[in-house]
Formats: C-alpha cells, sequence, structure tokens
C-alpha cells in the first residue's frame, strides 16, 4: 500500500514520540517508494522461514535431522511461490548492503537506508518489512551456522575469521530471552496481515485504511533501521558485547511499540473489512468505457516494461486459470509462428473475493511465450467487471484484438485462429468472412478446412496425391474400430488406392484410446493436437454461427451440415468416419453407416476403383441412407454468446437447446 502524501506523524508510548520523523525526511523516504508497486509476492512462506530461522538461532546446539526438516519443507514451497525468485535476491542483496554498513563509519547509516528503501521501491510499504527482516534472518542464520560449528568443523571456523567473526559473541539465545526474535516476527506477521484480500478490499477513502497507509511508511523506516541497529551491534567484538544488551533490550522494546501502533491499526481495518464484502465492492464498481479500460489495460503493460509491446498489434488473452495446457501449446505453436505481425498479452481473471492457486498461475506463465500484463490480484475490479459485461468472457478463453492505434476489431480471434491460423491477421470480422467467402458452401467440406500442418504434418502430400484415400474416424469402441479398419484396408487394397487411417479419438477429452491401443499403421492424433482438431471443427461451428448459417443455409451450407454431425458424434463418444481423396469434397457418416459400406464393399467396387473410389463410397452411402434419421446432440462451449436456434442437418428440424454446466471435459 502506498502513502498518500508525506507528512509528519508521532504517536506517544512510554513518553517516547516512537514514529515521529522530520517533515524533509518522510517526504525524502516517500520519494524512493513506486506509486506502481510491480513486485507482488505471498510473503507467508517466507516469514514462516524466518521464524524457523530465529528459533534454530536461539538453541545452543544443532538438533540435528528433524530441526532441519522443517527447514527443507520450508525451502521447498518458497521455489512454488511467483516472484519469489526476485524477492531472494532483493534479500541477498539487502543483507550484503546491512553488513557492509555495519563495517564503515556509522555516516553511512542513513545513506544505506535510502539505498535500501529504493532496492525496495516497486513493493508495499508492508513487504519492504517482511524482506529486510529476511536479510537480518539471512544474517542471524549464517552466523549462527559458523558459531554453533566453530569448535567442531575447521572450515567454520575459518569462514568465521575471514568474516570477521572469530571475536564476537553472537550468542543469540540473548537475543531470545530480551523478546527481540518475538517482536520481529510479530511486526513481520502484522505487515504480512496488512496485505490480505480482505483489507485490500477496503475503499481508500474509509478512515481505517486511511490512517493505517499513512504510518506505513515510517513504521518500515523505523523497523528497517532499527534492524540496521542490530546488525552493528552484534557485529562488535566480545569486550563491548555485554555492555550492549541494554542496547538490545531497547530496541526490542521499540519494534514491540510499533507493533502494537499497526496492531490497533489492523484491528479497525479488519472491523471495517467485514462491511466490505466482494459483492459489495461490484454494486459499487464504477463502469469504465473503452477508452478508459484500454487505458489501464496499458498501463499494466508499461510497468512491465515490455518494450516489445510498442504499435503492435495486441491480442489480449483473457482467461481464468484453469485455461487447459492443451490450448496454450497450440498457441505458442501459432505464435511463434506469426511473423511478428501480432504480440499477445495475458489477462489472467480471477474470484477476487477468494484466495487463488498461485502454484498454478506460474504454470502457465511459465509456459506461455508471450507477456503477461499483471499478477491476477492486482487486475482492478473494473477491470474484470468490464471484460465480463462488455466482452462476454464466462469462463472459456477470449483473445481481443486492438490494432496499433488501440482499435478494437474483435471481442475474440480465437476462434478465427483455431479455424484459419495465422492467415485470419488482423482477426477482424471482415478479414474472417473474407477467408469465408473464398470456402464453396456446397463444396467446401475438404481435407484442409479440418486439418493443417500442426495437426498433420504431411497433409499438403496427401492432398496433392489423388490416389492417396484419407481416412480420419473416432469413437470408444475398440471392436467397432477393430473391425472397421480391417473393411477399410480390404477396400482400400482391392480399389488400388494407398490408404492413410488417422484416428482422432471421440472429443478433446485426454482420456479414451491411445496408440497402444491400436494398430501401427494408424496415425493416432493425441494431447495437444488432439484438441487442436475439435477445437477447430466447435470455432467452424461458431463462425457459422456467427454469420447467420444455423437456419437459413442449412439446404446449401454442407460445411456447417457435415460439422455439425462430426462434433455431434464426438460429443456423444459415438463412433464416426469421413472419407477424403485429394481436393475433393470429403464424405461423413456414423459408424455403423460407415462400417457398412466398406464390409459391403464388392457390392458396389463396379467402376469404383483408383481415382472413383470416393465417389463410389459417396454413392453408396447415399442409397443406404435413404429414409433413415440418427439424432444429433451437439455441445458447443459458450464463446461469451449463446449461439441460438439450430437446425438439425439430418431431418432439417429446428433443435431443442439445453443448459449444460460442466466443470471439465471428461
Amino acid at each position: 500500500m502506498a502513502a498518500t502524501a508525506a507528512s509528519s506523524l508521532s504517536y506517544g508510548i512510554g513518553g517516547t514520540q516512537i514514529l515521529w520523523l522530520p517533515q524533509g525526511l518522510l517526504e525524502q523516504i516517500v520519494s524512493t517508494h513506486s506509486s506502481y508497486q510491480t513486485h507482488h509476492v505471498d510473503l507467508q512462506h517466507l516469514v514462516n522461514l524466518i521464524s524457523c530461522i530465529f528459533q534454530n538461532a536461539a538453541v545452543s546446539s544443532s538438533k540435528g535431522v528433524e530441526q532441519y526438516a522443517q527447514l527443507t519443507d520450508m525451502i521447498n514451497k518458497l521455489e512454488t511461490v511467483d516472484g519469489m525468485h526476485q524477492a531472494l535476491e532483493n534479500i541477498r542483496n539487502l543483507s550484503c548492503e546491512m553488513s557492509c554498513c555495519v563495517s564503515t563509519m556509522a555516516s553511512s547509516v542513513d545513506e544505506t537506508m535510502m539505498q535500501m528503501l529504493r532496492r525496495l521501491k516497486d513493493y508495499s510499504w508492508n513487504a519492504k518489512v517482511v524482506l529486510a527482516m529476511a536479510a537480518f534472518a539471512c544474517s542471524v542464520g549464517e552466523s549462527s551456522m559458523l558459531v554453533k560449528h566453530r569448535n567442531t568443523d575447521p572450515i567454520a571456523m575459518y569462514v568465521e575469521t575471514l568474516k570477521g567473526h572469530r571475536y564476537t559473541t553472537t550468542d543469540f539465545t540473548v537475543l531470545e530471552r530480551i523478546g527481540l526474535f518475538k517482536a520481529m516476527i510479530d511486526v513481520a506477521n502484522t505487515n504480512l496481515a496488512f496485505l490480505a484480500p480482505s483489507i485490500s478490499r477496503i475503499p481508500k477513502e474509509v478512515h481505517s485504511i486511511k490512517d493505517a497507509i499513512a504510518c506505513f511508511p515510517t513504521a518500515a523506516y523505523k523497523i528497517l533501521r532499527i534492524v540496521l541497529q542490530i546488525t552493528s551491534i552484534l557485529s562488535k567484538k566480545k569486550d563491548h558485547f555485554e555492555s550492549t544488551i541494554q542496547e538490545l533490550n531497547v530496541l526490542a522494546n521499540e519494534v514491540s511499540h510499533i507493533n502494537n501502533i499497526l496492531q490497533e491499526k489492523l484491528t479497525l481495518c479488519l472491523r471495517d473489512a467485514e462491511k466490505y464484502t466482494y459483492e459489495d465492492i461490484t454494486i459499487r464498481i464504477t463502469k469504465i468505457s473503452i477508452s478508459e479500460f484500454i487505458d489501464k489495460i496499458m498501463h499494466y503493460v508499461r510497468i512491465q516494461g515490455f518494450e516489445n509491446l510498442r504499435n503492435k498489434h495486441l491480442l489480449f488473452l483473457v482467461s481464468d486459470l484453469d485455461i487447459s495446457i492443451d490450448e496454450i501449446k497450440v498457441l505458442n505453436w501459432l505464435y511463434e509462428r506469426n511473423d511478428q505481425m501480432y504480440e499477445i498479452v495475458w489477462l489472467p481473471i480471477i474470484d477476487l473475493s477468494m484466495s487463488y492457486d498461485v502454484k498454478r498461475f506460474w504454470e502457465l506463465k511459465q509456459l506461455m511465450k508471450w507477456s503477461v500484463a499483471v499478477e491476477p490480484t492486482r487486475v482492478e475490479a473494473d477491470v474484470v467487471e468490464f471484460v465480463k459485461k462488455e466482452w462476454h468472457f464466462i469462463r472459456q478463453a477470449i483473445a481481443v484484438s486492438m490494432t496499433s492505434a488501440g482499435e478494437v476489431v474483435c471481442q475474440n480471434a480465437l476462434p478465427m485462429l483455431w479455424t484459419w491460423g495465422n492467415t485470419a491477421f488482423p482477426f477482424s470480422d471482415k478479414t474472417e468472412q473474407i477467408l469465408w467467402n473464398s470456402v464453396d458452401e456446397r463444396h467446401g467440406w475438404k481435407l484442409d478446412l479440418v486439418l493443417d500442418d500442426f495437426i498433420v504434418p504431411e497433409l499438403r502430400s496427401w492432398i496433392e496425391n489423388r490416389t492417396t484415400f484419407v481416412c480420419l474416424f473416432g469413437g470408444g469402441d475398440i471392436s467397432w474400430i477393430q473391425e472397421f479398419t480391417e473393411k477399410v484396408k480390404y477396400a482400400a487394397y482391392a480399389a488400388g488406392v494407398t490408404l492413410k487411417l488417422v484416428f482422432v479419438g471421440k472429443n478433446k477429452a485426454k482420456l479414451g484410446l491411445s496408440k497402444t491401443d491400436l494398430s501401427r499403421d494408424i496415425k493416432v492424433i493425441e494431447s495437444e493436437i488432439r484438441w487442436r482438431f475439435w477445437t477447430k471443427l466447435e470455432s467452424i461451428l461458431h463462425a457459422k454461427i456467427r454469420h447467420g448459417k444455423t437456419t437459413t443455409a442449412y439446404k446449401t451450407d454442407v460445411v456447417i451440415h457435415e460439422a455439425l454431425k462430426v462434433v455431434g458424434h464426438g460429443g456423444k463418444g459415438e463412433s464416426w468416419a469421413v472419407f477424403s481423396m485429394g481436393p475433393d469434397p470429403m464424405v461423413t457418416t456414423d459408424g455403423e453407416t460407415g462400417l457398412t459400406i466398406m464390409s459391403n464393399y464388392l457390392n458396389w467396387r463396379q467402376d469404383t476403383t483408383g481415382l472413383r473410389f470416393l465417389e463410389g463410397v459417396k454413392h453408396y452411402k447415399e442409397v443406404i441412407s435413404r429414409d433413415v434419421h440418427g439424432c444429433i446432440k451437439v455441445h458447443l462451449p459458450v464463446l461469451g454468446r449463446v449461439p441460438g436456434i439450430m437446425v438439425c442437418p439430418d431431418c432439417s428440424k429446428v433443435m431443442d437447446m439445453f443448459y449444460t454446466y460442466r466443470c471439465c471435459d471428461e
């Protein structure tokens, strides 16, 4: 939390003004602080580690394995915390600066203080205190280790001598007895409590939080200065140490006094926090315009220092932390091949009323090849409301396309990306319409519409070789697959065509048959490639729906007709097959029909060998499918808006629409 203005503060405790500073000094302190805190890190594990170090230092000798097991567990947890790498680097630097200060003249203390504050400028005042405590704990831990092993390990004695600690009486049990360690942990925990989401939801104009924020700079400065003083005292030689016990006791009392003041303010803030639930805040959120929204987003980008985003076409990827790994991998593949036409910025959206999975956020961030606008809790409430109400973000990820001039040309470019890849740039509705106009509605159901180089790298050669017969199929019935593929192999061999079998599963779910379940001559599409195939089909349907093809074009638009069939069969986990040769339109069947066609090849083989094989498949399908209607049930993710009316591709009846709530694919 940032101080809103520099003002001198004083709180009388025991006849002293513990939080008083001259106006000029306070202004100098506040000037070291960045108005925009860009470094945010969960400090709870760090406070736990500080406490553990102090506890270990306070015992006269090492307790062995059990004592260090606790430390090891804490260290392992630290490694999963987002932003901790930068925080640990700052802690190491602070520890070095403190050591250098105590080895020089006292006049350098003020200079060191300002240097420490400038180093921590991008952290909140509360976080500065915790990091300073961690730096002090680092020094205490190192000295404690050397003291405990000076008589048993020659290396410890040598290192202690080189570091100038050989003749110091760093008896840390004294610090425990006078309550210094406890006072420091208490004030660290109090500052940590001010960083809780419940406190951050209190409006800044409320007196309790306003009063607390005003004292943070002074409190942080005082605590950091006390830490420096203690470090200096502990570095003194043995003959001076006894005379400084009283001084340490005074400093411990000062820390306790400061903590008492902060605790009083925290109590008032917690009382007010109960009045401001997340629901209360959403009611009071001021509706922002698109220009204000873009200004806020670009502000996130600027404070992150992403120079590569300047004057670029941007895709704002908006998602929660449940975005699939497969989706990120596919988008990475497209992003790395976009020839710098656009940049992607991830805007993570979470429920601000709840804590979030920090480890999950870090994992997703590491996977992404592009920039992340800001840590989830720093996304302002009005920004969250805007993307939900204006851009209709619900749960499925969206990518908002914005030109370098700041004009939003598409509220969700992902279906375009999944369907057309980078060819759809600049991802505007106009560009998409041009691309679809190039597809013949009556004859556009072709192999290169549903597959691409990402799904099948050898796709071009398959299409160019007109005697290559490609069979895409899916479903979860292994007995049907075995019988069907056997019949297809026989028919293709008898017809004199080269067969390519491609199994794409029953839907996007990861569960189902894999390569080990099927014969070696079947190309099995798995993981993110399978996700890409099914998402591409869904995106084709979404595009058709957006362009009004659901009710008026069902008789003439073969693409939506056939795509509905495949997605419908896949949604129910049923068997299906699609047959293709060269650049010709494909033939789509359900599993039973496909098996019947191939089983009865000898009945329709006349004049259907070679290049005429696909034509024979199509003709025989028409013969056996007359007056047959199989029910179609299609599951489509809601990408912002409910699709509306859909017409059955088989019987032309308007389909019923139901809402389905699902937490995962399967």
